[in-house]
């Protein structure tokens, strides 16, 4: 060990030496405040000592503080500091690009601390599968984000809207903002099978759903991406594996943690429509181009001296008669809340130690049914509620045993009502501001003159259709149970887990139907001439109608829908470390579960895993893993299968002759290699056995259906087994390094993979329909996907008071079809074979048709040519035989699910302040949208559809179709938008401030989606649900949250 220099004599190339000067200086009036005493009758007592790292000896500048006091000096010019303090009490060592060191000062009168690099510090624990593992001896592809990042999300309800961009490989969409549903699709390293199946989700090591999880309640999020990082979890891992580690106990005095929170939200972006004017003039505009097809068109044009009244409304009546709804401003409020409350207590002593949390937490609806009055006495809303429950007690029943119990779940209710969500969703994307009033002054509700399914009112949905409750249950317990077994050989241990999960849910509320099957309502319509026309339900006994009353139905158990899983786990581990150099972990388990769901017979599995790593002198690292699973999915012969991984690294910087590189903090080479299966294919259950069933009747004949049936049922098989029906296999491979410079100021981690999978089931068979039947699953399918991960991180101490950090992470990730038992005839480009999963297909645009002599000269189409005219496209014939028809549709653009994203993250400390920004992007992306324009037959138009062609506009983009059943108007990238974007993620601006009586109090105002840049005209990134593409959704948001943090 080197000793430092003085100052005048100090080398100028010493840049590090006059950092830490400068630091000196400008923090040479460093203060020493008495300190807060816990006991006064404790005794004071001088601490002195020095304070050195191993490079230049003596550090100076370096911060001493008495933990939970201000009390605090800086070591001097030789690395010596003196302090007062009591003789029991802490003290806390600091110092830029340094692990900060924690130190009972127990009665002594001087401590001398090494202080390590942060470099060396790898010591940052990793969560794995089974386990934790210094970040220095990780080979696999892991990463992690804390609790204390995820709350960093502007008051998104749940977890997996908090995962967004947070890390690399992982991608969340997002297709809903309605309260309790609003957790994202998420893909670990891009698709791999068209069989579905997301990641492996577990919460302390049990399988179970992170919707429903408290945010406050993580302590962190391990996602295990390539084959030896999951491999101990089996096939279930296939697809990747999330690990939300829960907050537990720690040694200590309690700990009581108070927070309150309340987001305001708006929707982020939804579709603009034109006015009842100006969509009415378009409306007119597309009825002219059709005349000469459709002269019956001028039935439905609108005379100008009409057209003005719904601008310029001449009395009280034309406000009825001629509408100009804002059906958005009308059925939505200007913003909802969500408000939080989370309570937790912590602590514990050498024996025992606990955790205990309890939070409520309201998700606002943005709908307004409340400002309808519907004389019912009941208000409906969309509302979800939520109470959550987690709880952990630690006993030390032994030095070498721990049992450990869990206790967790929440109890939900998600408000709604009997109508269909489409219907209501329909006032964004369906309905024109031209075609009714919402509710008339006598109470009456609007109506079109026609009554139509898809125009209904949506007064009626919010506020007449009822306010049901879904109850939703859950408990989760566990029990597990860790022995130290080192009186048969020190290092060795054993672990035993058994869970019991359970999922209830119920419905009731308040049932408001029509016992004819209509609406509960009486309608007013107004016909084109003005007249008004009541609209009633028929009476009882001749008598005049009345509207019914409504019914209170008891809450329901949903038996069918009731879910249990008994999970048991046993595991022996060993640790040994020989010679100071060679560490070997050895790990054996077995799991097995059962669960079930409603009346279905319970699904088995078992697994069977061993994983040995080997660690020479911390420079080489080998991790080996085997897993022998088990499904019921396959036959005998299939059943059980052993998926192998392995894993190497090579902790470069930790070689000798790196000794003098003092500017690289960490240089690592990984690579990983394995094969995983999957059984979680959505195939039907069986389907290796031929599977019968009966019921069904004959036609007497064939010529008539309706006509009278066979009296006997048909007995049938219904399943063709496969007796050779196996595991669909992933081979995984994954090269990485990691690399840091400058005390970790800046490092660079990056991730090449590629995975090739195969035997993927085929379920959509490529046989003729002359076959009969539907053919038996089999597996042929082969894919693979390839990608790139890269994360830049930057983190700096410019003072003793202020830290700057930034991230910048980048994944890519595309995947092939290799096969897909394409039919033989098919023409390439319209198979599977060779495009991503999901490739979306439609015809080649070509040139904006001009005038009537581009029509004829354009690509003559097999359907629908008389749909070509001027401000149409011409369509091209792809593969030149003359025509344009169904062989002419090709792929188009991307799937939904983003091949690329990118994620930038700034932040900064200064003293008591922090400030944290965060941008997320996505390209490489395709989404189906298809606009309502004019809508069964309506005035409905958007704004997005604006720069449309014309004789006025030839320059136009976009088409105006065509009016009135007339044909007319072709645009095949009509439907299709890139679905590409940028957001303003996150951001948050905390201060944090402490008591005298040393209480903690952390104040923030944080930030969801602020801002949105794309093509998309609306903010939903894939279509979920029924109709989606073209009825839409529940609208997401963008938020400002505003909370407090206390602990005491």
């Amino acid at each position: 060990m080197k000793k430092r220099i003085p100052y005048t004599k100090q080398p100028n190339s010493s840049f590090r030496y006059l950092i830490k000067i400068g630091f000196f200086v400008i923090l040479t009036f460093s203060f020493q405040l008495k300190a807060f005493a816990q006991n006064d009758s404790q005794e004071i007592i001088t601490v002195k000592g020095v304070v050195s790292e191993a490079e230049f000896g003596a550090v100076i500048g370096a911060n001493i503080i008495q933990e939970g006091t201000v009390n605090g000096v800086m070591t001097d010019f030789d690395g010596k500091y003196s302090i007062k303090v009591p003789k029991n009490s802490k003290l806390v060592f600091s110092y830029m690009g340094f692990a900060t060191q924690i130190i009972e000062v127990q009665g002594r009168t001087e401590i001398n601390v090494f202080m390590v690099s942060e470099a060396s510090t790898l010591d940052e624990i990793i969560i794995v599968g089974y386990g934790q593992q210094k970040k220095e001896s990780v080979v696999g592809s892991i990463v992690q984000v804390s609790g204390d990042d995820l709350l960093q999300s502007g008051g998104v309800s749940t977890v997996g809207q908090a995962l967004t961009g947070r890390l690399p490989g992982v991608t969340t969409i997002s297709s809903t903002g309605r309260p309790g549903d609003e957790n994202p699709s998420i893909f670990i390293r891009g698709q791999s099978t068209w069989n579905g199946g997301g990641p492996l989700i577990l919460v302390d090591g049990i399988e179970r759903s992170m919707s429903d999880i408290n945010s406050s309640d993580v302590e962190s999020i391990s996602v295990l991406k390539d084959a030896s990082a999951t491999a101990v979890f089996g096939v279930k891992g296939a697809n990747g594996v999330i690990l939300i580690t829960t907050k537990r106990g720690k040694i200590g005095d309690a700990k009581l943690s108070v927070t309150l929170g309340s987001t305001l939200k708006t929707p982020s972006k939804l579709p603009e429509k034109y006015d009842s004017y100006s969509g009415i003039a378009v409306t007119n505009e597309a009825i002219e181009r059709v005349l000469p097809l459709n002269e019956e068109g001028w039935r439905q044009y609108t005379p100008v001296n009409i057209l003005d009244r719904y601008r310029n409304p001449r009395n009280e009546t034309d406000k009825f008669v001629y509408p100009n709804v804002d059906w958005v401003d009308y059925t939505q409020n200007n913003f909802a809340m969500d408000y939080r409350a989370n309570l937790s207590v912590s602590g514990g002593t050498e024996v025992v130690k606990y955790f205990g949390a309890l939070t409520y937490q309201h998700v606002g609806d943005i709908f307004n049914g409340a400002s309808f009055e519907n004389g019912r006495n009941y208000t409906p809303s969309f509302n979800y509620d939520r109470f959550n429950f987690r709880s952990n007690v630690d006993f030390d029943i032994t030095k070498t045993t721990r049992l450990s119990v869990n206790l967790s779940g929440y109890y939900g209710v998600q408000n709604g009502n009997n109508a269909e969500n489409e219907l209501l969703y329909s006032s964004i994307y369906n309905l024109a501001p031209s075609l009714f009033y919402p509710i008339y002054p006598d109470g009456t509700f609007g109506r079109t003159v026609v009554e139509n399914y898809e125009l209904a009112n949506p007064a009626v949905i919010l506020s007449t259709k009822g306010s049901t409750k879904n109850h939703r249950v859950q408990v989760n317990t566990d029990f597990i149970l860790n022995q130290k077994l080192d009186f048969i050989t020190e290092g060795l241990s054993f672990r035993g887990t058994l869970s019991y999960d359970n999922n209830f849910r119920g419905e009731g509320g308040i049932n408001d139907p029509d016992p004819t099957g209509g609406d509960n309502v009486i309608y007013k319509i107004y016909l084109s001439d003005g007249t008004e026309q009541i609209v009633v339900p028929p009476g009882t006994n001749q008598f005049d109608y009345v509207v019914q009353p409504w019914t209170r139905d008891a809450l329901q158990i949903q038996d069918w829908q009731t879910e249990r899983r008994l999970f048991y786990l046993l595991s022996f581990s060993y640790e040994k470390t020989i010679a100071d150099k060679h560490n070997l972990t050895l790990l054996g388990l077995m799991n097995r579960e059962e669960y079930a769901i409603g009346d279905n017979l319970s699904r088995y599995r078992e697994d069977w895993v061993s994983r040995i790593t080997y660690n020479y002198d911390k420079r080489y690292f080998l991790d080996v893993n085997g897993a022998y699973n088990g499904s019921e999915q396959y036959g005998a012969n299939y059943r059980f299968e052993l998926f192998p991984s392995a894993a190497i690294g090579w902790m470069v910087t930790n070689e000798t002759f790196m000794e003098n590189v003092s500017w690289l903090d960490k240089l690592k080479i990984r690579g990983s290699y394995g094969i995983v299966g999957d059984d979680n294919v959505g195939t039907t259950r069986w389907s290796y056995l031929s599977q019968w069933g009966t019921g069904g009747n004959a036609y007497m004949n064939n010529s008539d259906i309706w006509g009278e049936r066979s009296p006997y049922t048909y007995y049938k098989e219904t399943v063709i087994g496969n007796p050779n029906l196996r595991w669909e296999t992933a081979v995984k491979a994954n090269i990485g390094f990691e690399m840091a410079i400058l005390r970790n100021m800046f490092s660079l981690d990056v991730d090449l993979f590629d995975e090739r999978r195969k035997d993927i089931i085929i379920t959509d068979r490529s046989v003729p329909a002359f076959f009969g039947f539907d053919p038996a699953n089999i597996n042929l399918g082969e894919t693979v996907v390839r990608g790139l991960e890269v994360a830049l991180n930057y983190k700096q101490r410019l003072t003793d008071d202020w830290k700057v950090s930034a991230n910048f992470a980048y994944t890519t990730a595309k995947d092939e079809v290799l096969f897909r038992e394409d039919p033989e005839l098919k023409e390439a480009y319209q198979k599977f074979q060779g495009f991503p999963i999901g490739q979306n297909r439609t015809y080649i645009r070509g040139n904006m048709l001009q005038s009537w002599d581009d029509v004829y000269g354009s690509s003559p189409l097999v359907d629908n040519q008389e749909a070509a005219r001027p401000g149409s496209y011409d369509l091209i014939d792809y593969n030149g035989d003359g025509v344009v028809d169904v062989d002419d549709n090709v792929p188009y653009g991307y799937p939904t699910r983003p091949q690329n994203t990118f994620n930038l993250t700034l932040g900064t400390e200064y003293k008591n302040f922090s400030f944290m920004v965060q941008f997320y992007g996505v390209t490489n992306t395709t989404k189906e949208y298809q606009d309502r324009t004019f809508a069964a037959q309506t005035p409905l138009f958007f704004e997005h559809n604006s720069d449309y062609w014309s004789v006025d506009n030839p320059n136009g983009t976009a088409i105006l179709p065509s009016y009135g059943g007339a044909p007319g108007g072709i645009d095949p990238y009509r439907v299709w938008f890139d679905g590409s974007y940028l957001r303003l993620q996150n951001m948050e601006f905390a201060y944090t401030f402490k008591s005298e009586k040393g209480s903690q109090y952390r104040m923030f105002v944080s930030g969801n989606n602020l801002a949105f840049w794309s093509d998309l005209p609306d903010d939903r990134e894939e279509n979920v649900g029924r109709q989606s593409a073209s009825r839409g959704n529940y609208p997401t948001f963008k938020r400002i949250d505003l909370g407090v943090t206390i602990n005491f």
